[in-house]
This record gives structure tokens, C-alpha cells and sequence, in this order.
């Protein structure tokens, strides 16, 4: 049996940036930091890929410069039921392609001494009040701290058996030549939100981004459902299908994929004595979906607890619900989750709230403030 001081158990961008900020914080813990995932990097991770300039600014913090092929996103649309809000700001985010994202940050965690392993799947967690022993397809260790960074379907979440409710959202993703969709207006630099389809009866919206690709553009169409409770009249591939056919597209053509999510609530428990959970395990933007700016941050978060409890000897962190809501991100998400709330939890009578001056005034994606952003309204 090995020992660790820390196991994280997720390698996607939450679990590196917790592996990251611990090293910032104590250089002489790297080697005492087991990273594992249950895939192989690279490896390939259902997400649009949209890069934020939060998730920037926490980059940087980090000390990880990506440096990979990317595409800005110089205009963002918003379908509204009642008219379109075009958000118009050089960059004001750019698209990567996740498996080169995480493979970085999977790498980045590797230079600093991080011990890391790949390809090994968690298969049980034994937790006392003096250790945690986590064994795998490949071996078996011993920590005094267990971070979960493993997903909406966390292995560590079920393990400390915390219920996830009506928390779970969902996601379908297809890739469709740009070449093959008509849709006025629209060039390669430019994003799509319809929340149109939430006077249909969908919970949620449908995505048009583009990609980062060797050949002809292609584009990364998608449907996220943040469904409030259930609904039996809701069914998220037919809403999916329907809104592709009227794009021209037939649903059948392309291969669509589908991920859980996991919408962020202040109230629910993120922790239990000597683990926490981070990023999407803890969960995730409630209205959109967006995930890599809140597991970054996130990450952060669990890292500073961590630290704190090393230099307390107190590991049952009682406060860690608590600074995820104090702090900029968990703001930010609460915000998000009100606005959601009120669209999502009843599709057909969120019209009202889908005004442009609602919009302007809640959404946080319009953020930051800059002389050089331009917003138009055109009402229908």
C-alpha cells in the first residue's frame, strides 16, 4: 500500500488546477500529491470547449501559459422568445479542443513533481477518521486527504453517499460542417444561445459553437436541459431533433453524444471529514452548463481548504460550503442559479424573464464591462 498525503481523483481541469494551487501554495507537497483518472490522456472529453476570460485570469494565477490552437469568439447571440440580443467584443472568448485543454493541464500538474497516473479507475473508497484508503483497478493507497474531481457521476460523491437530487442536468453534443448549415448572419467567429426553445417547453437552451478543426470549419451544435423537476412531457432528443430539422439538419445524419452535469446549489454538501469535492462534483454553472471557469476556480478553493487544514490539523472542513458561496465564483453561480430557477423550472412561462433588459442586467456572461463591447436589440 502506498502513501499520499492527498489523493485527487479526477484529472480534468478541476483536479489539475487543485493539484496546481496546492503546489503554489507548498512546493514541498508535489510529491505527496497523487493525481489519478480513470481515462488515458489524452483523452477525448464531451465539452464545446468555450474558454472565458475568468478561466484565463485563474490560468494565469496558476502559472500554466495554454498555448494551443484556439478560436475567438468575437460575437455572441442570444435567441430570446421575445427578439435577439448580439453581444459584439474582439475575444471576449476563444474555443479549444478539450483533450488538448486537459492534456496540458494533465502535463502541467506532471512538471511541477505531481505524481500522476492515468488509465486507473477508482473502484473503492474506505473512509476513517484517521485515513482514507482508496483502491483501483491497479493498486491500492492510503491518504490523510481525498479530493473527488470526478464528474457529475463522482465515484467520491457516492462513496460519502451525498444524493444529488434534482440536481442533474444534461447535454448533447454533435459536430455538423459549417458548409451544411444555413443559418443568417452567422459567420465563424460568432456563438448562439436559443433560449427561444424554453417557449416549446425545454428546459434549458441549444448551442451553436464553433470548433477548433485541421480541415473544412465545422461547427459544435448542442442542447443542455436543466430540467427543475420531472417532467414526463419533456424529452430532450426529440427537442434536440426538432430544433436540428429546423436548422435543416437531418437528427439521424451525425453522431450525437450526451454527458450529465451537475447544477451547483449552495445548500447541498460538498464535503465530509478529510474529502472534499471540486469542480463539476461539486457542480457546475446552473444556467448555462459552464464548467471550466467554475472548475478552475474551484479548484483554487479546494486547494487553499486543503492547506488550511494541513496548518490547523483540522480536517473536517466545516467552512468549505461556505467559502465556495462566499467567494467570486459561488457569487457568481448564485446569481446564475436564480436566473435559471425562473426560465428553466416552469420552460413556458419563462418569457417574461427572457426581456433584453433582464438579460443586461442579470447575465454575468455579458461580463466583463468594456468600452469596446457593443450590444444590439432586436425585438421580434
Amino acid at each position: 500500500m502506498e502513501d499520499y498525503e492527498i489523493i485527487i481523483v479526477g484529472a480534468g481541469p478541476s483536479g489539475c488546477a487543485t493539484a496546481l494551487a496546492l503546489t503554489n501554495l507548498d512546493p514541498s507537497l508535489a510529491s505527496h500529491i497523487l493525481l489519478l483518472d480513470k481515462a488515458v490522456f489524452p483523452r477525448v472529453k464531451l465539452c464545446a470547449g468555450g474558454v472565458i476570460r475568468d478561466a484565463d485570469a485563474v490560468l494565469r494565477k496558476l502559472g500554466v501559459q495554454v498555448d494551443l490552437p484556439a478560436h475567438a469568439v468575437h460575437t455572441t447571440k442570444f435567441v430570446l422568445p421575445t427578439g435577439s440580443l448580439t453581444v459584439r467584443h474582439p475575444s471576449h472568448f476563444r474555443v479549444m479542443r478539450r483533450d488538448q485543454f486537459d492534456d496540458v493541464l494533465f502535463q502541467a500538474a506532471r512538471q511541477r513533481g505531481v505524481v500522476t497516473r492515468d488509465g486507473e479507475v477508482v473502484e473503492t473508497i474506505i473512509r476513517t477518521s484517521q485515513k482514507v484508503v482508496v483502491r483501483t483497478s491497479r493498486s491500492e493507497y492510503r491518504t490523510k486527504l481525498l479530493i473527488g474531481a470526478d464528474g457529475a457521476n463522482s465515484t467520491v460523491r457516492a462513496a460519502l453517499r451525498l444524493q444529488r437530487g434534482t440536481r442533474l442536468m444534461i447535454a448533447i453534443e454533435t459536430f455538423v460542417p459549417l458548409c451544411m448549415i444555413d443559418i443568417p448572419g452567422f459567420s465563424n467567429h460568432m456563438a448562439i444561445f436559443d433560449l427561444s426553445v424554453t417557449s416549446r417547453g425545454v428546459p434549458g437552451y441549444c448551442w451553436v459553437f464553433p470548433t477548433v478543426n485541421e480541415g473544412p470549419p465545422v461547427l459544435s451544435l448542442g442542447i443542455m436541459a436543466a430540467p427543475w423537476q420531472k417532467d414526463e412531457t419533456f424529452t430532450l432528443k426529440a427537442g434536440f431533433a426538432n430544433w436540428l430539422s429546423e436548422l435543416g439538419i437531418a437528427p439521424d445524419r451525425f453522431e450525437q453524444k450526451s454527458h450529465p452535469l451537475l447544477r451547483y446549489d449552495p445548500r447541498a454538501k460538498c464535503s465530509q471529514d478529510r474529502v472534499l469535492l471540486t469542480g463539476d462534483a461539486a457542480g457546475v454553472d446552473p444556467l448555462f452548463g459552464e464548467g471550466i471557469s467554475s472548475a478552475l476556480a474551484l479548484g483554487v478553493i479546494a486547494a487553499q481548504s486543503v492547506i488550511e487544514a494541513i496548518k490547523t490539523n483540522d480536517f473536517s472542513f466545516s467552512n468549505y460550503e461556505k467559502r465556495i458561496r462566499s467567494s467570486a465564483i459561488g457569487r457568481t453561480m448564485r446569481r446564475r442559479r436564480l436566473i435559471a430557477r425562473r426560465i428553466y423550472s416552469k420552460p413556458l412561462l419563462g418569457r417574461r424573464y427572457l426581456q433584453y433588459g433582464a438579460l443586461l442586467k442579470w447575465i454575468g456572461f455579458l461580463q466583463p464591462k468594456a468600452s469596446a463591447r457593443r450590444i444590439s436589440w432586436e425585438p421580434l
